[in-house]
């Protein structure tokens, strides 16, 4: 059995892999033996890491892979969304989708938030746009999107919980940074990488979870999103990269990405002008688009970072994986 002090390292490959495999075997046994854990004390250790229990976990993320098709895909039926979010059936899914918002997935028109949820409350001051608003503001912006090739790439990371409180957030920022010198990685040689796993409009503050570290490009060979940013600087890339176990004893996870392609949009701009991008991404470009959102967290890849251009404005590249339909 690995250590008890690999405890998150262990839970978190659990996360990733309940996210990826959505449609298949997610029982307490199962779950257990991925992350090396007895299945009689699973169920605590992951309460304890996360917050929320093992079964609530997984039924919270179907259905928020769910909400994303239904959005994403305004002409799928719902028996089709449900099955493909690994629930048995329409039966299960509807008892399942108004038992979480408050409504059934049949009454919602896949547009309007869903404000009503008994449980997953909107946070105070969430944005909504209508789609001839983002229209007019991609136009006046002259913000483009781009389907771009995303080549394998290693990205180590941390995983912070309720990341939006208490400056956790900034504060897993400078300790990142702070670190890969030590390990002789120049930042300029990577891409730092910030990904949301959760919707906060949909996920209760303190259940949100969010992925900031830094990808490693490939070397050699077509360039992809990484590659090219980081060329972009008049840089070829770290001359080494880092591996699981100096990685875990820094308290950072390691995981071998292969995204195939993402739909990017470039954002320089105020926080404003990032929201505004995301949900032209998912409200007006992707239903219309010949593709669907992959089965992976969307990311915000920094162009220039906060001690470059300061915290109140961002120059980062809005990524949304996809795949054809």
């Amino acid at each position: 059995m690995p250590r008890d002090n690999q405890h998150p390292q262990r839970v978190n490959r659990v996360i990733d892999y309940i996210g990826e495999h959505l449609e298949g075997d997610l029982s307490l046994a199962h779950l257990a033996q991925v992350g090396c854990f007895s299945p009689f004390h699973f169920h605590r250790i992951f309460q304890t890491i996360t917050g929320e229990t093992l079964n609530a976990h997984v039924r919270r993320v179907r259905l928020e892979r769910a909400v994303s098709l239904l959005k994403a895909s305004p002409g799928k039926r719902i028996t089709d969304v449900a099955l493909d979010t690994g629930f048995a059936g329409t039966a299960e899914f509807s008892r399942a989708f108004r038992g979480h918002f408050g409504r059934t997935a049949s009454s919602w028109d896949r547009r309007s938030a869903l404000e009503k949820s008994k449980i997953c409350k909107a946070p105070e001051g969430r944005s909504f746009y209508s789609e001839e608003e983002l229209e007019q503001w991609k136009k006046k912006a002259n913000a483009q999107v781009r389907v771009e090739t995303v080549r394998p790439f290693r990205f180590v990371y941390t995983r912070i919980f309720a990341p939006y409180s208490a400056g956790r957030l900034v504060d897993a920022y400078h300790a990142l940074l702070a670190w890969l010198p030590t390990r002789c990685i120049d930042v300029r040689d990577v891409a730092v990488i910030g990904m949301s796993l959760d919707d906060p409009s949909i996920t209760p503050a303190e259940h949100c979870r969010y992925d900031l570290g830094v990808g490693f490009p490939s070397a050699g060979g077509a360039a992809g999103v990484l590659e090219k940013m980081v060329r972009a600087r008049g840089r070829r890339g770290p001359a080494a990269v880092l591996n699981a176990s100096e990685c875990a004893e820094a308290g950072y996870n390691l995981r071998e990405l292969d995204l195939k392609q993402a739909a990017v949009m470039a954002c320089a701009g105020d926080l404003g002008y990032v929201d505004r991008a995301w949900h032209y991404l998912y409200r007006n470009w992707l239903p219309q688009a010949a593709f669907e959102p992959a089965d992976f967290p969307a990311m915000e890849i920094f162009v220039q970072l906060p001690e470059e251009i300061g915290w109140e404005t961002f120059n980062l590249l809005a990524c949304l994986p996809v795949a054809r339909l």
